[in-house]
Formats: structure tokens, sequence, C-alpha cells
């Protein structure tokens, strides 16, 4: 399997866009992998994870190619994590010779795609949408995709997900902070060895764990997985989703992770297992 980040960045992205800060100045003048966009990320070259505004500009800058692409998780129904609106785009004369495109995500997402997709009677016919329900395994081509509850925003059932494919598997986990009993219970109960695991760590050098992770959270929620035997020495951990309230640019967050035994994404970034 493969995994693609084409965004790396919270909510305002980074540098953010209206911000002014110190580390958004830096980063606007050192570019490279300091520059961030929303989070999105990609399996193989078919399976989509968040609906980004930047989803376009992916498209350009990374070569995203969602010609084959037909199949979306929504981790949640933040506007970082879906741009309902793009869904528009699927209707004639927008775009020809589409296949039915597939989108799954909780109810909150539902009801974005019904408020705000302009004209959504006119694209109803080009698209299904499924309801992700935690521990619900759900069968999407050759994939098993499980959805785990998050502990982030407590108004919605938000989602990170377990993706497997044939002897391999990827725990994707933005946004959530330290991972709900449930979902552990779950998890430990499957028993899959995670051959990869990407943890939120929007705080960087501070500790959260309720509604997103730090470094020092996601060294602690990667104990827990390999104490409970659903990692190992094997594992890939990387971490992910990064705000410049943080306080890291990217080398010094490569610095930092580094220290623990964790990778640090950036935009463009492709890990195979």
């Amino acid at each position: 399997m493969k995994l693609t980040y084409y965004g790396t960045g919270a909510g305002e992205g980074w540098p953010g866009v209206f911000c002014n800060c110190k580390l958004c100045k830096e980063a606007r003048r050192l570019k490279g992998k300091n520059i961030r966009s929303r989070s999105q990320a990609l399996i193989n070259d078919d399976l989509l994870i968040d609906l980004t505004p930047d989803t376009y500009m992916h498209s350009l800058v990374y070569d995203l190619d969602l010609e084959n692409v037909n199949h979306l998780l929504v981790t949640h129904s933040h506007t970082d994590h879906f741009h309902p609106a793009d869904l528009e785009l699927l209707r004639e004369p927008f775009a020809h010779n589409r296949e039915l495109f597939h989108v799954y995500g909780n109810e909150s997402v539902r009801n974005r795609i019904w408020s705000e997709v302009p004209k959504v009677e006119e694209v109803e016919d080009c698209f299904n949408f499924h309801k992700a329900e935690p521990f619900t395994k759900l069968s999407i081509k050759d994939y098993i995709v499980v959805p785990l509850r998050a502990l982030h925003d407590r108004s919605e059932e938000c989602l990170i997900y377990e993706i497997l494919q044939g002897d391999k598997a990827i725990l994707y986990a933005h946004d959530t902070g330290a991972f709900p009993s449930e979902t552990m219970d779950y998890l430990m109960e499957e028993k899959i060895h995670l051959d990869l695991v990407s943890l939120d760590c929007t705080t960087q050098s501070e500790e959260d764990g309720k509604n997103h992770m730090g470094l020092v959270d996601a060294v602690k929620q990667r104990q827990l997985l390999i104490d409970f035997g659903l990692a190992d020495e094997t594992t890939i951990w990387v971490v992910n989703h990064f705000s410049h309230n943080g306080g890291w640019l990217h080398d010094r967050m490569v610095e930092e992770a580094d220290k623990v035994g964790f990778l640090v994404s950036y935009d463009g970034m492709v890990i195979e297992i």
C-alpha cells in the first residue's frame, strides 16, 4: 500500500491565510516543506481521505490525479477537511465521463452536502452518500475500511480510519486527541497488526490529548498501541497535521520527532509499505 500526503497543515494552513506571526512569516520566506496546505491524503491511487479546500491546488502542484478516484472518506465536517461545494463539479458540464462518486462520512457531513452543494438536486445522480458508522466495516473495492471514533469535536461523531488491503494495514488518525476507550477496545479485539500509523500532531511542542495531539501525546499513543500488541518495531510512525501555533517549523519538527522515532509528514510526501 502507498500513502501520499497532499496536505499536512491544520485549519488555517501554514502560513495561516491571514496570519503575520513570526512562524508564518518565516514559512513564507523559507518555503519548501514549511508550506503546509489543508489536510488531505490518498491511499494508493484511488481512495481519497478528506476533500480539503485545497484539492484543486493539490491536483496542479502535486499531481493528485482524480481520474480513478471515486471513493472519498471524510473524517469530519470541519471546513479544512471537507469542502462540499466542490461536489457540484462532478456534474455536467463541469465534468465529463465520470463514474459514480462515493462519499463516506458522518451525519454532519451529510447535512453539509445537502445544505452547501449548489444545485444539489442536479448533482444527486453523480454521487452516493454512505453513512460511516463507527466500528462497522466498509468494503470498498479491494479495501476493508473501518471507521473508528476520534476524540475531537463533541458536537459530531468525528472519525479516524483503519484501512486494510491484503496483509497490510494503515491507521490514519487525524483530527483526534488520545484514542477513546471504545476505539482502543475495538483495535485490541481485532488484533490487526498496524504497518503504518499516522498520528495527529497539531500542537507539536504543546501537550493536548483532548482534541488534538502534540508530539508528547503521539508518543504516549504509540506506546499504548505497542503495549497492546497492535504495533511493533516494524511499524512506520508518522506525525502529521501541524499548526503554526505549535511552534516548530519543519526542520525543528524533524529534529524533535527523530529523537522519539517518528517521521514528519510534508506536502507531497509518499510512503510505501
